[in-house]
């Protein structure tokens, strides 16, 4: 049998080096953006993420779209077809339902292919918390880790994981629903940044406010100093939706909080920053 192979779908954000190493394959995911359906891939091959996050501020009309059982299917089918089991972290089943389609694309693929298995993972998080969660993921299979160890190993290390944001463009609230559009007109007026985290079961949650870019980034370091593991030795991730200027401040305001913190700073995947919006920033840690 094969060496087992590992996944992550693009709504998690890992550093590039992991991808351009061959460590871990991304699952593209598509988008329909003015009528027009555009993949990310993660790659060069798709849709690039600044100049998507150029449309968003054009506010041109963006859409995401769930990935099917039977896409998934012809996704993996390819790997285990070639001797190869395969381990997937999947976007979180409190904003998708990409998970169950995974679910039922790895019982049908297991009646084709008995001898190799189609793990997936229900990371219950997203974007910055993913790319935590998928070194994990890496380093184990490094250290020789079996695929059902490994798969173990994440479904426990999952719930130790956690995250802090700002949304800074309210009117992406108003589209998905979360505001209305009352309140959004006078929280710009006012400079009012939502402050949101997830629940327990891999749902987005309100837990805040605040006014001003200053005041917001220091509640994400007072969030993150009162919930983080101060000696846990895993990386930081901060994802900004094209917002490098805010996020390299977030990151010294932490590293003043805990000198020995890795951080790692990349764009917010476009699968989230479609519904976060332009400017929105994500501190994800282990608790």
């Amino acid at each position: 049998m094969k060496d087992y192979l590992l996944f992550m779908d693009v709504a998690g954000d890992v550093m590039d080096c992991y991808v351009e190493q061959g460590k871990v394959e991304l699952v593209p995911m598509e988008f329909i953006i003015d009528g027009v359906a555009q993949d990310y891939t993660g790659k060069a091959d798709g849709i690039d993420v600044v100049e998507f996050y150029k449309k968003v501020k054009a506010r041109a009309d963006i859409k995401t779209t769930q990935i099917t059982p039977a896409i998934y299917e012809d996704y993996f089918g390819k790997y285990l077809a070639d001797g190869h089991s395969v381990l997937y972290l999947c976007l979180s089943s409190g904003l998708s339902s990409t998970f169950q389609s995974a679910c039922t694309a790895a019982k049908n693929l297991k009646e084709k292919y008995p001898d190799v298995e189609m793990l997936t993972i229900d990371t219950l998080r997203a974007t910055a918390c993913t790319g935590i969660l998928c070194e994990k993921m890496i380093a184990n299979k490094d250290a020789g880790m079996s695929l059902r160890d490994n798969y173990y190993d994440l479904e426990v290390f999952k719930y130790k994981l956690d995250a802090c944001a700002y949304v800074d463009d309210l009117d992406s609230l108003v589209r998905g629903g979360r505001l209305g559009r009352g309140t959004a007109v006078i929280g710009k007026m006012l400079d009012i940044k939502p402050l949101i985290t997830f629940t327990p079961d891999g749902k987005l949650r309100n837990w805040g406010k605040q006014r001003g870019i200053k005041l917001t980034i220091k509640k994400l370091v007072e969030f993150y100093t009162q919930y983080a593991d101060l000696n846990d030795t895993n990386p930081l991730y901060i994802c900004h939706a094209d917002e490098e200027t805010n996020a390299k401040e977030l990151a010294a305001k932490v590293k003043e909080a805990n000198p020995n913190c890795e951080i790692r700073i990349r764009l917010l995947s476009p699968i989230i920053g479609a519904h976060l919006g332009p400017g929105a920033l994500v501190l994800a840690f282990v608790k």
